[in-house]
């Protein structure tokens, strides 16, 4: 008897995650960005004395679907998307690098361009950063440029370029806010 409780309410508790996986997914549908989370379960067979007929099911390392999504113009200068594969690189509080391809963007009252969460933006020098008043325009090559407040459309400068990466789907995880990390640690190479 105790053997069928164990497996049903290991199954039970699956389930209910699953679940949540599939609401998370659809809740966030039209997020721009958004990545799937995929899950996947096994058996694994509970080890110890007299437990050899009892398995548990587990959850394996969620997956993300890595597929594009379509992409919207939406007519605002600093929504930018990145066409076929590549992310976007921000910088986390601790100085690490994460990866989206969430690409509304904003710019600080500090000059410095960011996510619309607040995360740095980074271009291939670093954080990108702006006067404050600028005027700004994104090239389909990630060039980031400046007009300054009542300067003639002549006067826009290149202040960076966005800085793409583009590792195997395999070597990133997402983390619990959402944003894509390299499972090394290591900062992915620049595409």
């Amino acid at each position: 008897m105790d053997r069928m409780i164990y497996i049903g309410m290991g199954g039970a508790k699956q389930a209910m995650d699953q679940q949540a996986s599939v609401a998370n997914n659809m809740a966030n549908v039209s997020t721009p960005g958004f990545r799937a989370q995929i899950n996947n379960f096994r058996a694994v067979p509970v080890v110890g004395d007299e437990l050899s007929t009892r398995a548990m099911v587990v959850a394996t390392t969620p997956g993300a679907d890595m597929r594009s999504g379509p992409m919207m113009a939406t007519g605002r200068a600093l929504d930018v998307a990145v066409s076929g594969d590549g992310w976007l690189t921000v910088q986390m509080p601790d100085g690490s690098e994460a990866y989206s391809r969430v690409g509304n963007l904003q710019v600080g009252s500090d000059g410095q361009l960011m996510t619309m969460n607040g995360r740095p933006l980074l271009g291939d020098a670093g954080p990108l950063a702006v006067s404050p008043g600028s005027t700004l325009a994104v090239t389909a090559e990630g060039k980031v440029n400046a007009l300054g407040a009542g300067e003639p459309a002549s006067a826009a400068a290149e202040v960076g370029r966005l800085k793409l990466v583009n590792p195997a789907a395999a070597d990133l995880e997402r983390g619990e806010d959402g944003l894509f990390r390299m499972r090394s640690g290591a900062a992915a190479p620049q595409a």
